[in-house]
């Protein structure tokens, strides 16, 4: 099970001019599943939620943009979650100071609005917030996860917008020498990137890629090396694809010390520190401590720099194409689940979940399981279907893909599959599943988080 989780928020410092509003910087970690993430930035916004007002305070690994608050409380009003980027701790109080519930996500994983064990207090004064919130380390569920918080930040009040973010023009690419220092380790030995490069890609999910380029030899010269890379033509190599706010949603590993070359693992890896502007992108890039891909294991902590101009025109993506699209359901976008997965029907730990807008179309009780599924547990408060199978996790998967496309389910992102947890995405018109696949007493456990279906049963 999960170590003994400590985590701190000491946030007392304001950003410096020109930076969104009222991030105040701090230290803490956030854990889930046994993976500590670092949460560097805070802000706080009065909102609305369950009819109810309320205080929300939003720690991340990264700023968090004036759109995001507007978009949140917009989505508290609703009863939904925001996709903040992650990763990210989020904990709503009442007017009173009153501790409600909290939710989170990292990586691939996600908690939704739980409250479980979790205690609080907070408390206004000279526009500000100040408070504690502790939620002792929970193994029972699918997700083991836990925090301790102590937050001091600026409150941004119900009828102030938070200013709008103020975009640089990219301009051409600065004069700087592309650089690359850290690790990145497969199966415990090392592999010097000391070549770094970025360019403009596809556009993804109706936003502007970039296409970050990391290998052991000299790729100068190519004017597209991520394919070549991924065919060890450089050596061990990284190749990551994110949007403009470093939201990643590729990523191809290739280590010559790995036994398979080239595979694609974007749940395990995080970005902070990222910044594009002025001509170039930098950042910091990590794994969550080792992660594994069916017995190998790889692990990355690279900081970069490199020139990156004006975005070709053939890349741009029209401003009408932006407003139709929905947001890359990628690691750093994918929607938080309605509540955490241990919570239950009938419990009666204060977690909430405000009725969502229901599909028309296909009824939960029709959704595809795979043929050996017992306990199965139809979920509806929190519109969850939980079951068992003998199978082991890669077989359940398999199944899983099989049935949903033979019901007309389509793919909703790439899969991560491995042993120890594995999480397929789905859509079916408006409706989206997200299925958290692990082993469980020699056969697996699935939970598949479920928005757009009917739940009249």
């Amino acid at each position: 099970m999960a170590k003994k989780f400590i985590a701190l928020l000491a946030v007392v410092t304001m950003v410096g001019a020109g930076a969104l509003f009222g991030q105040e910087k701090g230290l803490g970690t956030l854990t889930l599943d046994k993976k500590n993430y670092p949460l560097k930035q805070a802000v706080a916004f009065e909102t609305t939620i369950d009819d109810e007002e309320a205080i929300a305070v939003v720690a991340s690994g990264r700023p968090v943009p004036g759109e995001k608050i507007k978009e949140a409380r917009e989505k508290d009003k609703e009863g939904r979650d925001t996709d903040f980027e992650k990763p990210f701790l989020k904990l709503v109080f009442k007017k009173t100071g009153e501790f409600k519930h909290w939710s989170a996500a990292a990586g691939s994983m996600m908690v939704g609005r739980h409250s479980g064990k979790a205690t609080g207090e907070l408390k206004m004064e000279n526009g500000r917030v100040s408070g504690k919130a502790s939620q002792p380390l929970e193994t029972e569920g699918i997700l083991p996860s836990g925090f301790d918080v102590r937050f001091d930040v600026a409150l941004l009040k119900a009828g102030d917008s938070p200013p709008a973010t103020v975009v640089k023009p990219p301009g051409p690419a600065a004069n700087v020498k592309p650089t690359v220092t850290g690790v990145f380790k497969g199966n415990g030995k090392d592999a010097n990137l000391a070549f770094v490069s970025a360019r403009w890609g596809e556009p993804f999910s109706g936003k502007t890629g970039i296409v970050l380029v990391f290998t052991e030899k000299d790729h100068s010269k190519v004017k597209k090396p991520d394919f070549d890379a991924n065919f060890g033509k450089f050596g061990s190599a990284l190749i990551i694809s994110l949007h403009e706010d470093g939201g990643i949603y590729g990523c191809q590993i290739v280590h010559t010390a790995h036994k398979k070359q080239g595979f694609s693992s974007i749940g395990n890896m995080e970005m902070s520190e990222f910044n594009f502007a002025d001509g170039k992108v930098e950042g910091e890039l990590r794994t969550t401590g080792e992660a594994e891909f069916f017995g190998d294991t790889w692990e990355v902590n690279l900081k970069f720099v490199a020139p990156l101009g004006e975005i070709p025109k053939e890349f741009q993506v029209p401003e009408e194409k932006k407003a139709e699209e929905k947001p890359a359901p990628s690691d750093s976008t994918r929607k938080p689940a309605a509540t955490d997965s241990d919570a239950d029907d009938d419990d009666d730990d204060g977690d909430t979940t405000a009725a969502q807008p229901k599909a028309t179309g296909l009824n939960v009780k029709e959704l595809a399981l795979t043929k050996d599924a017992t306990d199965v547990e139809y979920k509806k408060v929190v519109e969850h279907v939980v079951f068992k199978s003998k199978s082991d996790v890669k077989k359940v998967c398999t199944e899983l893909a099989a049935n949903l496309k033979a019901q007309g389910w389509t793919s909703d992102g790439p899969d991560m599959i491995q042993p120890q947890s594995s999480i397929l995405k789905r859509k079916h018109g408006k409706a989206t599943l997200t299925i958290f696949v692990k082993p469980e007493g020699g056969g697996s456990q699935v939970q598949m988080f479920t928005e757009g279906l009917s739940w009249d049963m």
